[in-house]
């Protein structure tokens, strides 16, 4: 294996090429969303509250594969239960309540606030990711 990796042509270093900027309209109504289910609970400006993780400069949004931000969005995010922590705080699932469209819109603009710069989520990409079992 390492004589194979060793013989491939090295890739040129650089800087990788900016993400896609959504739409202002998009921004707004990704806005308002996350001012309706987030807010309350990961702050006004994605800083966090209290147990709730801050979403500004948080990793797990600007992977560029967007599949685990859309499944925390779709399914909640639950820590598990110890005897140390019994009843863990949470995130309740929101694919019941958001149609597809709306996820893509809301986890894009999670993507693309605070300084986080990530490429736009496609209702297609949520669609693909409601239906596939988490096991």
């Amino acid at each position: 294996m390492a004589l194979y990796l060793k013989s491939l042509p090295a890739a040129p270093a650089g800087e990788r090429p900016a993400a896609p900027r959504p739409s202002e309209q998009e921004m707004q109504a990704g806005a308002k969303l996350f001012g309706q289910h987030c807010a309350t609970c990961h702050g006004e400006r994605g800083e966090g509250k209290g147990p709730y993780p801050a979403l500004s400069g948080n990793r797990a949004l600007t992977l560029d594969e967007p599949v685990n931000a859309i499944r925390v969005v779709l399914n909640g995010g639950f820590a598990p239960g110890t005897a140390g922590n019994p009843r863990p705080y949470g995130m309740p699932p929101f694919g019941y309540k958001l149609q597809d469209a709306e996820v893509a819109t809301l986890v894009t603009y999670l993507r693309a606030s605070w300084g986080n710069a990530a490429a736009p989520v496609s209702s297609a990409d949520v669609n693909r990711y409601r239906s596939v079992p988490l096991d």
